[in-house]
């Protein structure tokens, strides 16, 4: 049998800080997605208000298709040209990754339900929903990475949660697109400031 090679007390210190490293770096490339998806929601909230006092209730669906495909594309431009930059994947980008397509599955389920039986689903127990999912997914990425900022905008979210529920329903889709302006794209202009001073 085997024996397993021993490491040192040092170089378990190192190997831990390494890991620490390369998955802030990893938070660190989250910042342009981050920017783009709180960016465009909060464009498209503001916008649905708009087009609600106009009465072009149909426009509303199409921004908001038009709004997430095109984000969708922009950040999946963006992560090929990552991927070809850099060939190697950390263990908090797989597993932020399939958080997020998780979390998009599940928006998009509930937006089906939604659509089939509105009397089924409120919108705010469905923003309410979507908003503990993003606030559980960066309440783990924070215990892997030891950073203090994604606490926040874990908590951030959490709070938006319970507030969708206690205001009024008009008022809910406003407080999830505050929330992902404050928590998504400020955070995200952030980290990718500081991913592209790192870079230089």
């Amino acid at each position: 049998m085997k024996e397993e090679p021993f490491i040192s007390p040092d170089q378990q210190l190192e190997l831990i800080e390494r890991m620490l490293e390369e998955s802030r770096k990893t938070v660190l490339s989250m910042g342009f997605p981050s920017m783009i998806w709180g960016g465009f929601v909060s464009i498209g909230t503001a916008l649905s208000y708009a087009f609600a006092s106009w009465h072009w209730y149909v426009a509303i669906g199409l921004l908001w298709a038009l709004l997430m495909v095109s984000a969708f594309l922009l950040v999946v431009r963006h992560d090929r040209r990552k991927q070809q930059q850099q060939l190697k994947t950390t263990s908090l980008h797989k597993i932020s990754n399939e958080m997020w397509i998780f979390i998009f599955g599940v928006m998009v389920l509930y937006g089906i339900v939604g659509f089939l039986r509105p009397q089924n689903i409120s919108l705010p127990y469905a923003l309410c929903v979507v908003s503990l999912l993003v606030g559980t997914a960066y309440w783990i990425s924070s215990s892997m990475t030891r950073y203090f900022l994604l606490r926040i905008m874990s908590a951030l979210w959490i709070v938006c949660s319970i507030v969708v529920l206690l205001v009024p329903a008009l008022w809910s889709p406003a407080v999830v697109g505050i929330c992902a302006f404050l928590g998504e794209c400020m955070t995200g202009i952030y980290f990718y400031a500081k991913e592209r001073k790192e870079s230089v």
